[in-house]
């Protein structure tokens, strides 16, 4: 597979494990739950099926974001190896 293909799937990979978390912090920060424990929050996030709301986007932009940085990472290397003779 490509840099971008291989970069685009670890990072949704990486996205899937901690989305839930991550819905969870978002809720902490909002404001909007002052004096409820992470454990309520979290609980709160399943409860409602909120747990993996807005993923499909998050994912599509975390593949393209991610794809786009490792290939041009790839094509640099590849650049400056060429450019300092370090084959």
């Amino acid at each position: 597979l490509s840099p971008f293909f291989t970069a685009g799937i670890c990072s949704n990979l990486a996205w899937l494990t901690v989305w839930p978390f991550d819905v969870v912090k978002t809720k902490k920060q909002s404001g909007k739950f002052e004096g409820r424990s992470v454990m309520w929050l979290l609980r709160d996030t399943v409860r409602t099926g909120d747990m993996y709301r807005g993923l499909s986007v998050g994912l599509v932009r975390s593949f393209f974001a991610n794809g786009i940085s490792m290939e041009v990472y790839t094509r640099v290397e590849k650049e400056l190896k060429i450019v300092f003779n370090d084959r």
